[in-house]
Order: C-alpha cells, then structure tokens, then sequence
C-alpha cells in the first residue's frame, strides 16, 4: 500500500481501520457465511437454478470485483440534520413468492441469491431488514449503477438553482473541453436519457475489450505511475469513440454518468463528492457519511461508487416516493424533476429515464446496478425496498427458454433480478396499497389535480390518441403521460384553466401504438402532472 502515492489507512472516530474494501470485518463475515453455507437450501437453490434455467452464480463470501481495492475514495460528508426513518415493523416470515414451480420466503432470497442486505420501508417507516454475510447497517456497501440516479437527482437541483439553463443545452456548452469529441452535440437530456451516441460496452466478457474495465485499468497505471501512463476519468472519456448522432440510439454508458457528475463539478467549481454532500446528501438527512471512488486527481468515477449504508440509500428512495422532500417538509429535489427522471422511454434492456430504470410492479422505478443492487420505488404502495448484493455469475439461457430449446441459449450475467422483482411484488402486495392518507399532500400553496380516461382501445389507435377528461384546481400547464408497466404510451403537455374541466388529446407513442395493437386490454397508470406547485393525480385504468 506505500507503493501507491497518496494512499493511506481511513481510521474511524475512535481510531479504528475503516474497512479499506467496503466489507464486513473477518470474523462477521466468516461467521456470517458459514451460517449460509450451512443452510440446505443454498445447495438446493445453486442445483435448482442450474436445471431451471442453466444460470450458476459464484458462491463467493464477497463481491469480487473491487475497483476500490486500486482506486482511491473521497468522503461525502454526512451533517448535524438527521430525517427521520422510524422502526414500525411488520412480521415478513410468511410472505412467500414462487421461483422455479416452489415456494420462496423472504429469508431464503437472500441466502439463495448472494445477497447481504434487504430493507423496506413503508411509508416513511422501515417494517423490515434482513442481513447475510456478515453485513450490518453499520458498514458501508457498493451499490455499483444505483449510484447513476443519485448523479441524475444532483443535476436536477443545478437546473432548479440555474446553474444549468436547460437539458436542451449541448454538452460542450458547459464542457469546453468536451469540443471536438464524440461528446460534442450531444444535449444535457441526451446524457441524462443514456442516448449521447458515445460507443460504451461494459457487458463485453472479454475484458481486454470491456470498456469499464479499460477505464479502470487506465486510471490504475495513471495512479500508481502518478501521471506518467494511463488515463484519468476526462481524459478517458474524451477518447472514446462515436456511435450514432446523439439522440438517436440508446446504449448504456457508465461515461455518460462520469460526464453529469463532471457537468456539475465545472457549474459548482469543486469537486463532485463535495457537491453530492452539500447538495444532496446532508439537505436529505443522510445518518452517515459515504465515498466516492474517484481517480489520481480526485475527479469522480460517479458511474459507480457511491459506498453508503443501506438506510441512507432507503432515505433517498424515501426522497424520490415523496416528491424530493425529507419527512420533516424540506424540499431537497424539484417535484418536476423526480416526475422527469421517472418518465420512462422504451430502451433494449426495459424503460429507462434519467439514470433510472423501470420498477418492478406498474407504476414503480429503481435505481439499479451491477450485481442486482436495488432502491425500488412503488408510489403507490409506499413502499422502497433496498437490495445489496454481491451476486455474480452466468446465465446460459437469458431467453428463459426450456433446456431443450436451442434458441433458449446465450450468454448474459447472472444477478438474480429477475428474483428480486418476484419477491418486491409480493412483499407489495402483502403489505397492500397506500393507506388512506399516506400519500403524501400536494405541496404547500398547490393545487390537486384530476383525470380520468374516455377512449377505447381501438378509437384511440384510429385517433392515434388517448382521450382525456382533465380538471385542475391551479391554471397553468400540465403534463399528462400513460404508462404500461412503466413504459411511456402517451403523452402531452396542455394549458389548463382553474376549475375547468376540458377534454384533450394525448398523442400515442411508437411504444403506444404497438401495445395498443398486441394487447386486447390494457392497464394504464394515466398520471397528470402540473410541476412541483400544481401537484399530481395518478388513476389506473383498462381499455379494450
């Protein structure tokens, strides 16, 4: 470790080592893991998942990718203002899900999937945690890609404070040094939207060709070298090649991530993890503080390593459920902006919106990362569910196919999401919707908003529209948008009037049209949306 400049032992308030690797102390983690090794139905499970869909995954104690064992971590400062997260629990034993033509329990997800920690919190109160492996609430986790959401949610408190004019605004604008690259013409929204044209494959299993693992490698040698070989993070993402005209085709891209969290560092004139916490992380309440892996010069990887403890990252799932307020009523992120980053688009790996992915029951998002590390929001059942895991390994059959059908082969990673959404679904619905009153009020001095649906199945698709009978107590504009599954259908900005009813057009998307085509009947979250004042109203509906 003296043979790296700069590196140093981290020492806790009372002088003890911060764990270096994010992980459990030994003798929790080794007799953490002897308690899962010694259970059957982990044996059972790696057998099971073997025959039912040809995946295996490593049966390591730990994550076993660790860019933080070679790259340094920044601190991401905690403060004196704590948000409330009380403990109002509720007996999950019997919630079972089926996986495999059996019976699951909540315990046995984590002991069969190399997970280490679940918790979920309903309304505002965590009814339940589980933890494997050693693990405790205590130690600091790597939520690998949940960290893109977190970037997403800092630029949208730099477009609310004019810091940024608009996600229309091209890249470079912001970036000079962006000028002349693959990045150049690429918008704000194009980035955020995973849509900037800048080639990226990290799922390449040859690592010598996978992208994240160049960048690694590169920030390394310009580490231990101190500048004299490699790359650091911009000079690594200025290099990388161009695919498409921005906007066009989506691809998933770890730099776009890098180059949000570099946009705000050249807004704000300091370094990324300074800004997360003076920005996000201590106006939200965060009861600890976390680290941001970054390179030689201290310029963040945010792609990635945001190390936190799991009920920092509940609180921020907390945060997005509650229109970007802390329980206590400080408003911390733009309503708009949550409804923004939560609009989902078509994209080949399921809908994705700024840095966020489509949840797993209808109408829910999440954050989610290598590994299957989760924050999953479902807004009406006010509920955030927190998965940290360590699983890794392959899956021969991504298609789901029965062993005997050839097409069923491939090759994918194998993190057992999938499972997870199964088992969320099921929690959600053992603890039910919203009770009466949970959801929180529209924000102080706003208005309430209703909607409601007037179209069949096929006059829509010969309008080419969905009706819509809209009525809001506020005059000004209002977005409405259909969602199936957390894909967008439709939809349209309109000028409303208070107090007036009207009905409006909601032009169908591509997406739209070909549900509407392949689906006899339908379910909609129909959700209309006037901006961080007006509030929102949300109501589910079927066509046929």
């Amino acid at each position: 470790m003296g043979n790296i400049p700069g590196a140093k032992l981290r020492l806790g308030p009372a002088g003890e080592i911060d764990p270096l690797f994010n992980v459990p102390g030994l003798a929790e983690l080794a007799a953490g893991r002897t308690e899962v090794a010694l259970d059957p139905s982990f044996w059972v499970a790696a057998v099971d998942n073997l025959l039912q869909s040809g995946s295996v995954t490593l049966p390591t104690p730990i994550d076993v990718v660790k860019p933080e064992a070679f790259l340094p971590t920044a601190p991401v400062a905690d403060g004196p203002y704590v948000s409330s997260l009380p403990r109002r629990e509720r007996d999950l034993s019997a919630v079972t899900y089926d996986w495999h033509g059996r019976k699951k329990t909540v315990r046995e997800f984590l002991r069969t999937t190399e997970t280490d920690i679940v918790a979920f919190v309903r309304d505002g109160a965590v009814v339940a945690d589980f933890y494997e492996n050693g693990w405790s609430a205590d130690v600091r986790h790597q939520p690998w890609s949940v960290t893109k959401t977190f970037v997403a949610a800092v630029v949208g408190i730099a477009v609310a404070e004019g810091r940024l004019r608009s996600v229309q605004d091209r890249i470079e604008a912001y970036i000079p040094e962006l000028r002349g690259t693959a990045w150049e013409g690429a918008r704000i929204v194009d980035v955020l939207q995973m849509r900037s044209g800048v080639f990226w494959d990290e799922d390449d299993p040859v690592l010598a060709r996978n992208t994240q693992v160049q960048e690694w490698v590169q920030a390394a040698l310009d580490l231990v070298t101190e500048g004299q070989l490699g790359q650091g993070r911009n000079a690594f993402l200025k290099a990388l090649p161009k695919e498409t005209a921005p906007g066009t085709k989506w691809r998933y891209n770890s730099g776009a991530t890098q180059v949000l969290a570099w946009l705000t560092e050249k807004v704000y004139g300091k370094p990324f993890n300074e800004i997360i916490s003076e920005k996000l992380w201590q106006p939200a309440g965060m009861a600890g503080d976390a680290r941001m892996l970054t390179d030689r010069v201290g310029d963040a990887i945010a792609s990635q390593g945001l190390y936190s403890r799991v009920f920092d990252l509940a609180r921020f799932g907390e945060l997005l459920r509650n229109g970007g307020r802390t329980p206590e009523g400080r408003q911390v992120l733009p309503a708009a902006w949550i409804q923004q980053m939560t609009t989902l688009l078509d994209a080949p790996k399921g809908a994705y919106g700024y840095q966020t992915w489509m949840g797993p029951i209808p109408g829910s998002f999440q954050a989610s990362g290598f590994q299957g590390n989760k924050i999953s929001v479902a807004p009406d059942h006010c509920l955030v569910g927190v998965r940290l895991s360590h699983a890794f390994g392959l899956d021969t059959r991504p298609g789901d196919g029965p062993a005997n059908d050839p097409a069923a082969y491939g090759f994918a990673t194998e993190f057992h999401a999938k499972e997870w959404n199964a088992m969320y679904r099921a929690v959600a619905d053992a603890l039910g919707p919203c009770a009466r009153g949970a959801t929180p009020p529209a924000p102080r001095g706003g208005a309430r908003l209703s909607a409601r649906a007037g179209s069949s199945r096929k006059g829509a698709l010969r309008r080419g529209a969905l009706r819509v009978r809209l009525l809001s107590e506020r005059t000004g504009r209002v977005r409405v948008t259909a969602l199936h599954r957390g894909v967008r259908l439709a939809t349209r900005v309109v000028g409303l009037r208070a107090g007036r009813a009207r009905w409006v057009d909601v032009p169908l998307t591509a997406a739209g049209r070909r549900a509407l085509r392949t689906h006899r009947h339908i379910q909609l979250r129909l959700v209309a949306h006037g901006g961080e004042r007006a509030g929102r109203a949300a109501r589910r509906l079927t066509l046929r």
